[in-house]
């Protein structure tokens, strides 16, 4: 089974390696908690202008945003 995965930390990572989830919700107007769940993969559904929001500051398409993975299940 796969999962959907976000990408932001990595993004963020490569952008600025001092760039903050609290200074990146400043900059792109989105809420510290929807910035953080994403950071942590801690999602089950994500807001489409919040997708538009990230991909536009990172100037980036939406499969370099999320991606999915295979999910290793436990026995």
């Amino acid at each position: 089974m796969k999962r959907m995965y976000c990408r932001l930390a990595v993004l963020m990572a490569e952008k600025n390696p001092q760039l903050s989830q609290r200074q990146l919700a400043e900059e792109t107007k989105l809420g510290v908690t929807t910035i953080n769940r994403l950071f942590r993969n801690d999602f089950s559904r994500v807001d489409t202008n919040t997708v538009e929001t990230l991909c536009a500051y990172f100037g980036c398409e939406v499969g370099d945003l999320f991606v999915l993975k295979e999910v290793e299940q436990i026995v």
